[in-house]
């Protein structure tokens, strides 16, 4: 039976504020105990709104978010549309000249950084940018703050930057200011992530209302079973598209709760299931990994919906995590899910009776999905692989300030829509299921987070005394895959080499992207053609 869904032509501040009119008593976000109900979180979001405003930033102005799942990362976004502002989510464990190319590239006039990070922002002092740090323990409960302030280092310098407090006070006596903030376009950008996108080349996807409220609507359609009031333990973060679309938006979207986990520690992970009984869990296969290997006596008959995105779900791990959560008294199965940065985060999910293999789902509901021939570009039939394209309401508004990195991935085919080419390659069975098959392009997936080797070799080849290097994605039970780096030198001094290698890395690159392991070899292996066999690398231990 056909049916329609209704798309609101709002703002993501405008239906966070559609779910505080409903449920206004609901826990929105549960941080450790803290339970920050939807009234007292729209309050919140206010304030920091106001003291944007009081700041000078509005309609088009970047701020950047430099934060794990911590209450004032969800706070921020909302407040950043709520005044129009373009709220920038970056990875906290991005290397310092990551984090100096990102706020320069954007221009961000705001930037709100972990005070643990305090030694990566030593460029943000004479920048001329309002810079406020922000703690861990702010929204504690009471308890809890106690034992964090014992455990924390004191020897932290944060002489010449504000504090969140600071700041959430320019705005608690004026938050009149916003009377005269207009509507925002839900077309206009709210958020903007970085990815690799289909090149490899570090990119801002600029986000807009449309899509976050478009796959909110959808993955909620498409889930089945979600009720106001259902928690989500949000693990995921939310500088990811799958962390804040589907841990924050979407679940602020249907009046749930977040159940927020600044960092994956299994025990932890499992203490909070243990204690909050969330409904739904999402993460990515490297978390459910860790489960069946470390499978504890966790009751999980109240979970109703398990969501795994990021990356393939192996088939052997698809059925010992479902054979897992019988044991342990659910009924649920676990769903795979599709998606890209570039589209925010799914676009497609298993029906919840489907227990076929390596699949990826149907598409959400006003999601078309295609298979092309990535030389002729023309389509393919059911069985066929061949690069995967997404058209529908979610895809992304482009690549910040990258018009020809945007007019590759984003197209006008005949049909006249736009389509998003992924640079992955699938196929679709008869019934219209989707299945992921490879990358057309050398991409590693370790814990969820694309890692493009080219980049990384080429720093390695930037240092003195590399003849030639290969990265590659090797397999690794807990994170899917690891960087493993083969290196080969000239006549020198390895150790000396492998240091200034790992220290050019460390301050280039994300730490979740820096090789697990080394290896010096006498030359690279080749095929027929001369061609680096990055695939014989990948099977070496």
């Amino acid at each position: 039976m056909d049916y329609i869904l209704d798309y609101p032509d709002i703002s993501v501040y405008e239906m966070l504020s559609v779910s505080a009119s409903k449920y206004p008593s609901h826990t929105a976000v549960n941080y450790y105990g803290n339970k920050i109900s939807y009234k007292e979180l729209i309050s919140e979001t206010d304030k920091c709104a106001a003291s944007l405003k009081e700041l000078g930033l509005g309609l088009g102005d970047h701020v950047a978010v430099i934060l794990p799942n911590i209450p004032q990362a969800v706070m921020l976004f909302y407040a950043c549309s709520r005044i129009g502002a373009v709220c920038d989510m970056i990875h906290p464990l991005s290397a310092v000249n990551e984090l100096e190319a990102y706020i320069s590239s954007s221009g961000a006039k705001a930037v709100f950084v972990f005070e643990d990070l305090i030694p990566n922002i030593s460029f943000l002092r004479d920048s001329g940018r309002k810079v406020f740090l922000v703690s861990a323990k702010t929204y504690l409960p009471a308890l809890a703050k106690i034992g964090f302030t014992l455990k924390q280092k004191q020897d932290r310098d944060g002489d010449g930057y504000g504090d969140f407090k600071e700041f959430i006070r320019l705005g608690e006596n004026s938050v009149q200011i916003l009377q005269d903030v207009g509507y925002t376009d839900q077309d206009e950008p709210c958020a903007m992530l970085y990815t690799g996108g289909t090149t490899g080349k570090s990119k801002g996807v600029l986000l807009t209302s449309r899509t976050f409220n478009y796959t909110a609507i959808e993955a909620i359609d498409s889930c089945g079973c979600l009720l106001p009031g259902d928690k989500l333990l949000a693990v995921l973060p939310v500088f990811h598209g799958f962390g804040l679309g589907v841990g924050v938006h979407t679940v602020m979207a249907f009046g749930g709760t977040s159940v927020l986990l600044p960092i994956f520690k299994l025990k932890r992970f499992l203490k909070l299931i243990e204690k909050y009984k969330p409904e739904v869990i999402a993460g990515v296969p490297a978390i459910f990994g860790a489960m069946i290997a470390n499978e504890t006596d966790v009751d999980m008959s109240f979970v109703k919906l398990v969501i795994s995105g990021g990356d393939r779900l192996p088939p052997e791990m698809q059925c010992s995590f479902n054979e897992l959560l019988k044991r342990h008294g659910s009924k649920a199965v676990i769903r795979q899910g599709y998606g890209l940065t570039e589209c925010l985060s799914g676009v497609c999910l298993m029906p919840p009776d489907c227990l076929k293999e390596n699949c990826l789902g149907i598409p959400y509901k006003d999601n078309t999905i295609r298979i092309i021939d990535p030389v002729t570009d023309s389509e393919l039939p059911a069985g066929k692989a061949g690069e995967i394209i997404i058209s529908g309401p979610s895809l992304m508004q482009g690549y910040y300030s990258e018009p020809e990195e945007t007019d590759k991935a984003l197209r006008i085919r005949d049909d006249g829509r736009i389509w998003l080419y992924t640079g992955d390659m699938g196929h679709l069975d008869e019934e219209g299921y989707l299945y992921f098959d490879s990358r057309i392009k050398r991409m590693i997936v370790t814990n969820g987070y694309n890692v493009y080797p080219g980049i990384l070799e080429d720093i390695i080849l930037s240092c003195g005394g590399v003849k030639e290097c290969a990265v590659v994605g090797v397999p690794d039970d807990l994170r899917g895959e690891i960087c493993k780096a083969y290196i080969v030198l000239d006549e020198g001094q390895e150790d000396e080499v492998l240091q200034q290698i790992k220290a050019e890395l460390a301050l280039n690159v994300s730490k979740f992207a820096l090789p697990k392991a080394y290896s010096v070899i006498g030359s690279l292996p080749r095929t027929a053609l001369g061609k680096v066999d990055y695939d014989s690398l990948s099977g070496l231990s």
